[in-house]
């Protein structure tokens, strides 16, 4: 599936987004002064705890959606992938609970990616949250390396010398599974199939979107009791560029 926006949406999405952001900027504010008040009730203060859960989660939401839109001022350098998922791992634990278990396989010596760190991290995350969300006991991230001879290459932007190798990351669950009907509308935005009100159904839409401004691109295979969700990243050649992540 393709992701296709134009700088209108784009524009319209970024303009909404911080629109938003300053009235809820609003609700954190006086929310927090409220609930200072020694003299509250505990009926009312579990109803300001409430609005502001609700407040958590609407930020949250319009950072999701603002994700979807193209990046402006992007900052592209190389990434140590073992080191992202190491820094990642209070992420990791912070979204399951605890019947379900995390485990990353991450060999040391892959080869460096060259894109935006702190998108890659929302892409991660927003894939680890959907396999948590699924799973019954246990969610399993594998990182390894595919060759050009083993995979097509799929970036519109790949060159001779920067298509031999691609970085594949899985991430499994060992849930339901998606069923056939589901299929095709996963990666619709606000679509979902998990019976929670504070579900958004934007999860696999970001990781996508992400993934393809990366000149990669995100599948999935599904059967019962095991989902894996794809992740391919071009690696580019080596370059000098700033820090890693």
């Amino acid at each position: 599936m393709q992701l296709v926006t134009s700088d209108f949406q784009d524009q319209l999405v970024r303009g909404l987004s911080h629109r938003m952001n300053n009235i809820l900027s609003l609700f954190h504010g006086y929310l927090g002064l409220l609930m200072e008040d020694v003299k509250l009730n505990p009926v009312t203060k579990e109803g300001l705890k409430k609005i502001r859960e609700g407040a958590r989660a609407a930020t949250d939401l319009m950072e999701r959606t603002n994700a979807v839109s193209r990046p402006i001022g992007s900052v592209q350098r190389e990434v140590n992938v073992a080191d992202l998922f190491r820094q990642l791992a209070p992420t990791f634990a912070g979204l399951h609970g605890p019947k379900v278990r995390i485990a990353v396989e991450c060999p040391e010596d892959l080869p460096r990616v060259t894109l935006d760190p702190s998108r890659l991290r929302l892409v991660l995350t927003e894939l680890v949250r959907n396999a948590c969300e699924a799973a019954h006991t246990k969610a399993t991230i594998r990182v390894s390396l595919i060759s050009d001879g083993e995979m097509p290459v799929f970036a519109p932007s790949s060159t001779p010398e920067t298509r031999d190798q691609e970085l594949k990351i899985e991430v499994i669950d060992d849930g339901a599974g998606i069923r056939p009907s589901d299929a095709k509308r996963i990666y619709e935005p606000f679509f979902s199939t998990k019976k929670k009100p504070l579900c958004a159904g934007l999860g696999l839409p970001v990781a996508l979107g992400c993934a393809q401004q990366f000149g990669g691109n995100l599948t999935h295979r599904s059967r019962k009791g095991e989902t894996t969700f794809e992740l391919l990243l071009p690696v580019h050649a080596p370059r000098q560029l700033g820090a890693v992540a």
